[in-house]
């Protein structure tokens, strides 16, 4: 879970996930380009007894006609088998101009590999060529269309058939125009893209975690040491004196006895008006009046 979330966070970096995503874009699309497109056209074939039947009757006045689309039996599937695997070999290829490991590749076979082939239990003979120019598709095409009809006229007379009953091959369905297959191209461009962007998001991801390691193990600079500090001086601590005497001392009076006078108790001062003495002259006045 972890993974997803730093390859999400990587593509959602701005210097990481859009030009990784442009450049997987670009690589598909060359990819895209070089490619050569293939082309492919096929040929469908159904082998038939003739209308006088497989068998020459001596007598002529008794000989009747066969409807060939009511003629189609295991004989004539196996007709089909021998001339398939008469053709399947490197050599037959490579004179149809398919060689081994080349642009042009053919397929030849009961129809099992056509869609449009509902039963393939019937004496059919399927051919499909595929290449990278249409032109080159048509030519090994119709090489082996004639191949086909070739095979099957030499291994009935080599088994002596008679010839007004040899097996006759038909075209089902002619041999289409080639048509361009771009699905190679698709494959590839998709593919590289995904490569690209796969490959480009795990060397970010090995980038990005190679570094990270480096930047938590990187030492933070240290702090300015601080200058020494001198142990405190221990100060002497005076002992403890009498509770009066401390109470002495803060009022600045002496400590006295408790018989002492001085403990004697005045009536506090009050500040207020002082009446006016009597002055020499207004005495002596009053003196001589009496």
């Amino acid at each position: 879970m972890e993974f997803w979330k730093a390859i999400l966070g990587l593509l959602r970096r701005i210097l990481i996930g859009p030009p990784l995503i442009l450049l997987s874009i670009l690589v598909g699309g060359v990819v895209y380009l070089v490619l050569p497109a293939h082309y492919t056209t096929d040929v469908s074939l159904v082998l038939a007894t003739p209308v006088n039947g497989g068998t020459v009757n001596s007598d002529k006045t008794k000989q009747g006609l066969t409807n060939p689309f009511l003629s189609f039996n295991d004989a004539l599937k196996t007709g089909a088998s021998i001339v398939i695997l008469a053709m399947n070999t490197q050599d037959v290829w490579t004179e149809l101009g398919a060689p081994k490991d080349g642009p042009t590749e053919i397929t030849i076979d009961d129809g099992r590999t056509n869609p449009n082939v509902l039963d393939i239990n019937g004496p059919y003979i399927y051919i499909r060529v595929d290449s990278e120019s249409p032109r080159q598709a048509t030519t090994v095409l119709m090489a082996a269309r004639e191949r086909v009809a070739s095979e099957l006229f030499k291994w009935q007379k080599t088994l002596g058939a008679p010839p007004n009953t040899f097996i006759t091959s038909t075209d089902i369905v002619p041999p289409s125009k080639p048509e361009a297959d771009h699905s190679a191209n698709w494959q590839g461009a998709i593919g590289g893209a995904l490569l690209t962007l796969f490959l480009g998001l795990g060397i970010a991801y090995g980038v990005v975690v190679r570094r990270e390691p480096r930047q938590r193990r990187q030492p933070e600079p240290a702090a300015p040491a601080a200058p020494p500090v001198a142990p405190p001086v221990p100060v002497p601590v005076p002992a403890p004196e009498p509770v009066e005497a401390q109470a002495a001392e803060s009022a600045g009076l002496p400590v006295l006895d408790e018989d002492s006078s001085a403990t004697m108790e005045f009536p506090a001062y009050r500040a207020g008006p002082l009446s006016p003495v009597p002055g020499p002259r207004k005495a002596n006045q009053d003196d001589g009046e009496k």
